[in-house]
């Protein structure tokens, strides 16, 4: 019996979801669900943990799912994406397969998913030239993921799919440190 990655089940789950969503014509709808379940994943692990825990019943967590499904208006198709993770005991998954779908998403849309690493936050100005420039060169919608590090210092590391453009003070100061040992600098 072969043996499957955790990222690779994920991706098995999520690309099913992704593609009866795209069936239905409601993946904009059911993104926002996987949006709105992925804040709730973060928030609070500690109930996705107990629902993915072993259970001998699995009516009590076919249950829980549907009771949620319904307060937070779920599609069909979501719920029953739920239900099955969970009948195959791989809720604990969930945060993979929520990212896959995402990512699914962003890619059928023409989405760019663009991280960006300062050592400051970026004030509005900054953030809607910086999102026309990349736009403008990427010729595509980017979304934007900031991280702040104050070790970077100032400038920008900005990194999309296996691309990085690496502009900070940082590098810039240890490439200038490598020159000044007699190190070469590429």
């Amino acid at each position: 019996m072969q043996k499957y990655s955790k990222y690779k089940i994920a991706a098995n789950y999520a690309y099913a979801w992704f593609n009866a969503a795209k069936d239905k014509k409601i993946e904009d709808k059911v993104f926002d669900e996987i949006q709105l379940l992925k804040a709730s994943y973060a928030q609070d692990k500690e109930t996705w943990n107990i629902l993915a825990a072993p259970i001998d019943d699995d009516t009590i967590r076919q249950s829980i799912i549907e009771t949620v499904a319904k307060k937070i208006k779920l599609s069909e198709v979501s719920t029953d994406t739920l239900l099955l993770t969970a009948q195959n005991g791989r809720i604990a998954l969930l945060g993979f397969i929520l990212d896959e779908f995402i990512k699914l998403y962003y890619q059928d849309k023409g989405i760019v998913e663009v991280t960006v690493e300062t050592a400051v936050e970026l004030s509005d100005t900054q953030d809607k030239k910086l999102r026309t420039v990349l736009e403008d060169k990427l010729n595509t919608k980017v979304i934007l993921n900031y991280l702040v590090n104050p070790e970077v210092l100032g400038g920008l590391k900005v990194s999309f799919d296996s691309f990085l453009i690496d502009d900070t003070l940082q590098t810039k100061l240890k490439r200038m440190k490598l020159l000044l040992s007699g190190g070469d600098v590429k």
